[in-house]
């Protein structure tokens, strides 16, 4: 029982340490694949698959992120982060095993189920080493964090389409929502979370967005990109007649608070908007979907 616990308490750190709010939205954005691909596939998809390919998948996410804890501890300390590794509550070594078990179980599990879903897989860790680890990871700059998780983003939608369907039963719907969502994520998400670590970067040698053009034009880039991203989709769910203007009215309000937040001065504030819009995004996405 003696070494029972503490090896209990160090998992639930790496939980910690990976960020749970970023494996949720990450399992709803796999879930929404699978319902907006259902709606086109109807009962030809298989339950089993899709939960199969959902462990998958976020065992792979929280390899991902905890790994990304382990390359960020610099950047962390100088931008004042409490995340267990930077506390010294979580020792670097053990972190980095439990990411590389992680990361090699979901790879199994990925390719049991298809080979499709096992290189879906496969590119989405390779992206998220590229993000993190040596010798020239992407998050040094904004560009290669947009790619990164622009593209980690759209290929978890369309892993859980093909998890649902063994196949990508691709549809109009489905491709205007996984665009907007994936360009809310890659745009929206990366500038905003950027926003309260401009002089941790800047010292950590980063060349991000926000530190080479300073505070106020990011902050004035992310209010024109969450309202011009909110409007196009909303054009898009119109025109379209697509059934998913509870999501599109979710992306406008979001877009709306995340900008008085820009202009009220708040650092923080404006990556919680953004994810809080996430949830509601994707929530809704799903919802009318299961009532039908």
């Amino acid at each position: 029982m003696a070494t029972i616990e503490p090896a209990l308490r160090r998992g639930r750190l790496c939980f910690a340490e990976a960020r749970p709010t970023v494996q949720f939205i990450f399992l709803l954005r796999f879930l929404t694949g699978t319902a907006l691909c259902a709606s086109v596939a109807g009962d030809d998809g298989h339950l089993g698959r899709t939960l199969w390919g959902a462990a998958a998948w976020v065992m792979m996410i929280f390899a991902v992120y905890l790994f990304n804890g382990v390359m960020d501890v610099p950047e962390d300390r100088l931008n004042g982060s409490r995340r267990p590794i930077v506390r010294g509550d979580l020792p670097p070594g053990f972190a980095s095993a439990v990411a590389i078990g992680a990361a090699l179980l979901s790879l199994a599990a990925g390719f049991a189920l298809s080979p499709l879903m096992g290189g879906m897989l496969a590119v989405v860790l390779t992206l998220g080493y590229l993000y993190s680890g040596p010798p020239f990871p992407l998050k040094r700059s904004s560009g290669g964090t947009v790619l990164s998780g622009g593209v980690a983003t759209l290929l978890t939608y369309y892993g859980g389409a093909f998890s649902y369907a063994s196949e990508i039963r691709s549809s109009l719907m489905l491709v205007v929502f996984v665009l907007a969502a994936s360009l809310w994520t890659a745009l929206v998400g990366s500038t905003t979370k950027d926003l309260p670590d401009i002089e941790g970067d800047a010292r950590a040698g980063r060349m991000t967005f926000a530190v080479m053009h300073g505070e106020r034009v990011l902050r004035l880039t992310i209010c024109c990109t969450a309202i011009g991203l909110a409007l196009a989709f909303a054009a898009a769910v119109l025109l379209l007649k697509l059934p998913l203007w509870p999501s599109a009215l979710a992306m406008a309000g979001g877009a709306l608070v995340i900008t008085v937040l820009c202009f009220k001065g708040r650092r923080r504030e404006p990556y919680g908007a953004f994810m809080a819009t996430q949830y509601a995004l994707h929530g809704l996405a799903i919802l009318p979907l299961l009532l039908i």
